[in-house]
């Protein structure tokens, strides 16, 4: 049983940001794992306030941990396909947990199902409360709760959040720590790595001989009168409502996109987390998979309420690139979110044929392309030729945005190729919108697209690789083969001729395809990283230079079906990436993954993007 779920996490949110996360083995692996990982203000301020539970069950004159060691010998069977559950057998003893959450509440429960048959069993479960930003560590100036006891409940009071906890028997005070732990997975990415955690006390109840009972603790910033037994039903049947009546892959996918959409205090709406554990909402990302996450599963009011989000925020006509987790202002350091705002829109209406929310937004629409045209923030403004450019040596704009130390990894500053794609685009579903919904507008839409459409294939061909150039700066074009190019194919209007469309899609497959997605640069680039591990100096410089992501086997399928019309080929290579939803975050997909074979899933274990791409 160890060996099945070696490495293999689990995952429940809440709707706000907040999460419940582990190893389906007990020992935590990461810093930002807990019982109650919490958001604060939503869906950001996440804070780790209970970080894990050690369930001790006494019985034949032994101690057994469930979490450690000597539960995982018991382990008999988990099933996250709900939610969290672990069946654990420990001599004629038989426990059931099962962890859940309430939707749009930081309050997680834990219940117990206890089977006991000739001897008497003691359960004892013991709190850890770590009461920490969840980027951090604990530090020596830990402030510790206050502890009020009044039965079975307790209040953790601490000066970021309190925390109610309704328990079973009795609550016994230790106000303790435990010794070091050291998570793996920080070691690994040269992180800090080691802390103690608080334990302010334990529950205990002792069963007779022939028992059966269910017990169950509940932990939550809100103080309410919980039933355990309530919280897992209303959020089975919440669950089961969203998977219903389709096959058991599209059920796990379904539940996946689930977790990413949540409620933004700011905007009174919705936004997207675009991964956990440690990503906010991110403009690029939500527009990018608004159509998996929202469209594909037919929940088209949450789609315009994520769609309004961004709006909302639009400001010198760029949509927030991201909300800080430290704070609600936003950063605008993008060039594509904003093009993909309106992908994201033209999926939109062609789904819901909501024209109305299209006219709601006409003016603001005009604005931005008008601001794109004209000129905006960092340097972004279409080029007497038609095409989009932007940034400059110290920016990093596009989706390859890597900067540390001053130090921009992959500089695409000038004309990239994906976001004239988008650009190109852009101009095409607003040409749309105007002869669909019978709108008007002051800019030639199509005018301008012709221009940027001949211009493109004049500057961005490259003849001799049978490719397109990633990027021209500074009037000459950048040999790379890059995924980005793909975009040329997959997005709705295309910029170039069949023929050409062939050749990218042959490239792009001969160099840089894999099981999981697509390398970020081919194997035969001499700034090729192949491995995706180390200190955030070596992660960051491998991030966009050989590493692959989950996402871009969705655009790269969608050119391959609109070139070849091979349905088999579309399933089979989407069932490779599928596979991976038994492997590392169970029931969700990683971020990214080695270069190199054999592509050791990295990042993080459940992203947004790459989940809704498969959806």
């Amino acid at each position: 049983m160890i060996n099945k779920y070696k490495s293999q996490e689990y995952l429940i949110t809440n709707g706000l940001g907040g999460f419940s996360s582990g190893t389906v083995l007990g020992p935590k692996s990461r810093k930002y794992q807990g019982v109650l990982n919490a958001s604060l203000e939503a869906p950001i301020k996440r804070h780790l306030l209970i970080s894990d539970l050690k369930t001790h069950v006494l019985t034949n004159n032994k101690s057994y941990i469930l979490e450690c060691k000597t539960g995982q010998d018991c382990l008999e069977n988990f099933d996250g396909m709900i939610h969290p559950t672990f069946d654990y057998k420990i001599h004629h003893v038989t426990v059931k947990k099962t962890i859940a959450m309430v939707h749009l509440e930081n309050t997680t429960t834990v219940i117990y199902d206890i089977k006991t048959q000739d001897q008497a069993a003691t359960i004892q479960v013991e709190i850890f409360s770590n009461f920490r930003d969840h980027h951090d560590l604990i530090e020596d100036d830990f402030i510790y709760p206050e502890i009020n006891i009044q039965a079975n409940k307790v209040k953790l009071s601490h000066p970021l959040s309190n925390v109610y906890v309704l328990g079973f028997g009795s609550f016994n005070k230790l106000e303790t720590w435990s010794e070091p732990i050291q998570y793996e997975i920080e070691t690994r990415r040269g992180q800090p790595d080691t802390e103690r955690q608080y334990s302010p006390g334990y529950f205990e109840i002792t069963l007779a001989p022939w028992t059966e009972k269910r017990i169950g603790i509940v932990f939550s910033t809100e103080n309410k009168d919980h039933n355990f037994e309530s919280i897992l039903e209303k959020s089975t049947n919440r669950l089961k409502k969203i998977m219903a009546n389709h096959s058991k892959k599209e059920q796990i996918l379904r539940k996946a996109c689930d977790q990413f959409i949540v409620y933004r205090k700011s905007t009174h709406a919705h936004s997207v987390i675009a991964g956990y554990p440690w990503f906010t909402d991110w403009g690029r990302d939500t527009m990018i998979a608004l159509r998996g996450l929202t469209l594909s599963t037919n929940r088209y009011d949450l789609a315009k309420s994520i769609l309004e989000t961004f709006l909302n925020y639009e400001k010198d006509g760029l949509i927030p690139n991201m909300f800080p987790d430290e704070n609600s202002s936003p950063m605008y350091n993008t060039i594509d979110g904003t093009l993909w705002l309106f992908v994201a829109l033209y999926d939109y209406y062609q789904a819901s044929q909501d024209g109305d929310f299209i006219r709601s937004y006409w003016t603001k629409l005009n604005h931005i392309i008008n601001k794109h045209i004209k000129g905006t923030l960092y340097h972004i403004k279409v080029d007497t030729d038609g095409l989009l450019s932007g940034g400059d040596a110290s920016t990093q704009l596009t989706w390859m945005d890597v900067k540390i130390d001053g130090i921009v990894v992959t500089p695409r500053h000038g004309k990239a190729v994906e976001i004239n794609s988008l650009w190109f685009n852009a101009l095409n579903i607003m040409s749309y919108f105007t002869k669909e919904l019978t709108l008007k507008s002051e800019i030639n839409f199509d005018l301008h697209a012709k221009k940027c459409h001949e211009s493109f294939n004049l500057k961005f061909w490259n003849e001799k690789a049978s490719a397109l150039y990633d990027v021209i700066q500074n009037g000459r074009p950048i040999d790379r083969m890059r995924p980005n190019q793909i975009f040329a194919v997959s997005l709705p209007f295309s910029l170039l001729d069949k023929g050409k469309e062939k050749h990218v899609v042959d490239q792009v497959t001969k160099y840089l395809l894999t099981p999981f997605g697509l390398r970020s640069l081919s194997q035969d680039h001499p700034e090729y990283i192949g491995h995706y591990d180390g200190d955030v100096y070596k992660r960051d410089f491998a991030y966009h230079q050989g590493t692959v992501w989950g996402w871009l086997m969705g655009p790269y399928l969608e050119a391959h079906y609109k070139v070849y019309k091979d349905s088999n080929y579309i399933h089979k290579k989407l069932d490779g990436l599928l596979d991976h939803l038994n492997d590392t975050g169970l029931g969700t997909l990683s971020e990214v993954f080695y270069g190199d074979p054999p592509h050791y899933p990295r990042g993080c274990f459940a992203q947004a993007w790459t989940v809704s791409e498969a959806m």
